[in-house]
């Protein structure tokens, strides 16, 4: 070789070196790739269907349609059953009942109630759509056998919906939003299926005893509930939440509304050098499952902008976060105690 091929070799050796690098530092996490501690399932509690599948249904006669500030959209909703299945679809509720609620010795016992969004993927791995659940079921029974909860709730696992309400515009995302859809949304649930979930469990009341949480646009519904309905719920958890400007708009103006209220959220993300990887293997098995490597980091402004909205009004609030962490069911099965330690906790 003359020098001038050997100089050219040892340069694109090199780039390809320096690209790799680039590369792998790029794929890989600046920690161990982790399984999820808590186990799939139930755990020691049981779930069955809550009778009824329409969120507008109501438990009886006596029960309020709607409330007075509900919006125009959901009134005529209440009234034009077809109008009514378009604004908020049927669909089938779960409800996990804690370790002993038919033991004839817990038959006088009441319990708290968690109001779940995207319910379907909490417990199970099987009815999540990235094959990964939260693990809510395992954790609860963790927290109970190790007497970190004094009460395991009852949890009303509300399944949010895949279709598109028009091409492109994806029902959950309204139904999970800040504006008049997300409304209806809760207020439905506060209106026509508590109601019915008080009915048919032994349910605590008051608004100390019933908390939402969600994850991603359901922690933003978890928040709307407890800002919209103070007087019924008495917190909310958001995993990697996605707040909007008009929800953290509202919270600015009438954060006074949260005070005494147990909130929690927490994130993943890029946290200084360390960068959530491109790639988990795990999170793409049995099927396949995008992981969304970029979506805490990019969450992050508003996040940042309800802790300044809450600090402003001298809300009290729990945030957590956690170095790498992507943006999906699997990795927030990994700190779902962490939620529910906050809201059911020893206090």
């Amino acid at each position: 070789l003359s020098y001038q091929q050997l100089i050219r070799a040892v340069s694109i050796s090199s780039m390809h070196l320096f690209l790799s690098a680039i590369l792998v530092g790029f794929l890989l996490p600046q920690k161990p790739f982790t399984q999820p501690i808590f186990p799939n399932g139930p755990g020691d509690g049981t779930v069955e269907i809550l009778a009824g599948h329409d969120l507008m249904e109501q438990a009886d006669n006596d029960s309020p349609a709607i409330t007075e500030n509900v919006n125009m959209l959901l009134a005529a909703a209440s009234k034009i059953d077809p109008f009514r299945n378009f604004i908020l679809p049927a669909r089938q509720i779960k409800v996990w009942l804690p370790p002993g609620y038919n033991d004839d010795a817990n038959s006088e016992r009441r319990y708290p109630v968690l109001y779940c969004h995207d319910g379907q993927n909490a417990m199970y791995d099987s009815d999540s759509w990235t094959g990964h659940s939260w693990r809510m079921g395992g954790a609860l029974t963790h927290l109970l056998r190790q007497q970190l909860l004094p009460e395991a709730p009852i949890v009303v696992l509300i399944p949010s919906m895949s279709d598109d309400v028009l091409p492109g515009v994806r029902r959950r995302h309204l139904e999970y939003s800040d504006g008049i859809w997300g409304q209806a949304y809760v207020d439905a649930i506060v209106d026509n299926l508590k109601p019915r979930v008080d009915a048919a469990y032994r349910t605590k009341v008051g608004a100390n005893n019933t908390m939402a949480i969600g994850s991603s646009l359901g922690g933003q519904a978890a928040f709307l509930s407890v800002l919209r309905h103070p007087d019924v719920f008495g917190g909310a958890a958001g995993l990697s939440p996605c707040f909007q400007a008009g929800l953290l708009s509202n919270v600015a103006m009438s954060g006074a509304t949260l005070k005494d209220k147990s909130l929690y959220f927490d994130n993943g993300g890029d946290v200084d050098d360390i960068r959530v990887p491109l790639l988990d293997p795990f999170d793409h098995l049995p099927h396949w499952n995008p992981g969304y490597f970029w979506l805490d980091t990019q969450l992050q402004p508003g996040i940042d902008a309800m802790r300044t909205a809450l600090s402003l009004h001298k809300i009290s609030f729990e945030y957590v976060r956690f170095p790498g962490g992507r943006h999906n069911e699997r990795e927030w099965a990994r700190r779902i105690d962490k939620a529910l330690l906050h809201l059911f906790g020893h206090r």
